[in-house]
Order: structure tokens, then sequence, then C-alpha cells
């Protein structure tokens, strides 16, 4: 717990829900750190943005609340990171970014529909194998935190009212 808390700067909700199978928090932590706490193939920026729209396409009010205070403790210089999980289309970040979060999105989404175009189309903004392994981990991830908070029925670390009421937008579309 302490590790966890010093390298996040606190002790996520989602953690404390499975404090009864601490093994699993463990090995769930070491996946976070080497998928999300390590720049190979993908900027951190870019993990969060795929987490963030993710997770709001999944209505993941706890997820969204938690990556968009990561983003900002993290110091990431863009649009606020609600506006990406909302409506990444609708900021000014770079065409690769956007196509990237597209993809993420309809992997996320729509997986079965996934093809070899989908992938050429990343390879055409210049992403890479390493990057687009990256990305569909991280979309499984981002699915696999969600499911895990809705589950468990974790309340969110911050405060999510602002988001709450946002994704209340999305799902009523």
């Amino acid at each position: 717990m302490d590790r966890i808390r010093k390298a996040l700067g606190f002790f996520p909700n989602l953690y404390l829900a499975q404090l009864s199978r601490p093994d699993l928090v463990e090995a769930e932590n070491n996946l976070f750190g080497a998928l999300m706490g390590q720049e190979r193939g993908l900027a951190r920026k870019q993990k969060e943005y795929i987490f963030l729209v993710c997770s709001a396409a999944n209505l993941s009010t706890y997820c969204v609340t938690a990556h968009c205070e990561i983003v900002r403790m993290l110091g990431v210089e863009g649009p606020e990171p609600e506006q990406i999980s909302i409506d990444h289309t609708a900021t000014d970040i770079p065409v690769p970014l956007k196509a990237l979060l597209n993809f993420a999105l309809k992997l996320n989404n729509r997986p079965a529909t996934i093809g070899r175009r989908d992938i050429d189309a990343l390879r055409t903004y210049g992403f890479g194998e390493e990057q687009i392994i990256e990305t569909v981990v991280v979309v499984g991830l981002a699915k696999f935190a969600n499911y895990v908070a809705f589950g468990l029925g974790t309340v969110p670390d911050f405060d999510s009212s602002h988001i709450a009421s946002k994704l209340d937008l999305i799902a009523r579309k």
C-alpha cells in the first residue's frame, strides 16, 4: 500500500475495494506500472488519452475521474482531460493522435470489426508495431479497470460531479 501511495500520491479506491486479495492488487499495480508507467512505444500522454476515451465510452465515472486527475498530476500539456474523454475530435490535438484515439474507441466499442485496414491506417500516421500493441493493451486494461470498478461499486477518489453529468449525457444518446 505504501509503495502505491508513494507512486500515485494516494491509494486508489479501486485497490481498496480489493484488499481482501492483496495478490490481485499487486498484480494489477505491476501491470499498470509496466504498461502505463513506462514510455516505450507510446508516450504516457497518449496512453492516458486512450484510457480516458475508452473509460468515457464505457461510462466509467470512476476511471474517467481518476485518469483526469492523473493527467493533471503528471502535468500533461494540452486540452482539458475531460474534453479528451468526452469528445477528443473537437480538441486541438494532432491528427495522428486523433486517429490513434479513433482506433482505440473502435476497438473498445466494436472489437469484432477491427481489421487489417484499421491497423494499416495507423501505420500511415507513423505508428509502428510496438505502438499498436501498446494501444491494444491499454484499451484492454481500461476495459478491465472499468469492469472491476463497476463490479465492486467503487466510489471515485476525486470529485466526479462534473464527469458524471457529462457521462449521463453520453449514455442518453
